[in-house]
């Protein structure tokens, strides 16, 4: 069984929300490595607009894991994520935080099962920007891995279980595991 992995916080209206990416533009979506890093560390605003809780992964324009769920993720077998470090600030109040990693999964898997999803592919082709209101997986092309970007739409993160269930006994908090035929994305 695979969950789209999002981070919406206690109540979406709490949670801080990411603003500028200072100095990167690559493509961080596209579950391929990159051909050059990015300069580091990847320096990340939050918007002012949107204070509040600062929750394990933030995924707008770049991914942001927290150290803790880095660490939770390796000791669930995770070892596809290319790390970059990354200083996360808050121009409200000048702060800093350091304990977040700019994150690029490499993999990216065809394994939506179309025939039973419902969709619409606004550019012709049901890769990359796909649009679901219920997505079915084919298991089998998933291969059983861990972690990976959905070639169908790459903004969706799918997790195995068994990563969802190592997530949740190390108490990662805020994290949302949407079954795939209930995901909207």
């Amino acid at each position: 069984m695979y969950y789209v992995l999002d981070c919406f916080g206690p109540v979406d209206e709490d949670r801080a929300g990411i603003g500028d990416i200072v100095n990167t533009e690559l493509p961080w979506e596209t579950g391929r490595p990159f051909p050059q890093p990015p300069p580091t560390p990847v320096i990340v605003e939050l918007n002012p607009d949107f204070p509040g809780v600062m929750v394990p992964m933030f995924d707008s324009g770049v991914l942001l894991f927290s150290d803790e769920m880095l660490a939770a993720l390796d000791a669930a077998g995770v070892d596809n994520l290319d790390r970059y470090e990354a200083v996360v600030r808050d121009p409200a109040t000048g702060r800093a935080f350091t304990n977040y990693k700019a994150v690029n999964i490499v993999g990216v898997v065809a394994c939506a099962d179309l025939a039973q999803s419902v969709y619409q592919a606004p550019s012709g082709s049901a890769l990359v920007d796909t649009d679901f209101d219920s997505l079915a997986i084919d298991e089998a092309r998933a291969l059983g891995l861990s972690m990976f970007r959905l070639a169908e739409c790459v903004t969706a993160i799918l997790v195995h279980e068994r990563v969802r269930r190592y997530l949740e006994a190390a108490g990662i908090p805020h994290l949302d595991f949407h079954e795939p035929q209930d995901w909207i994305g």
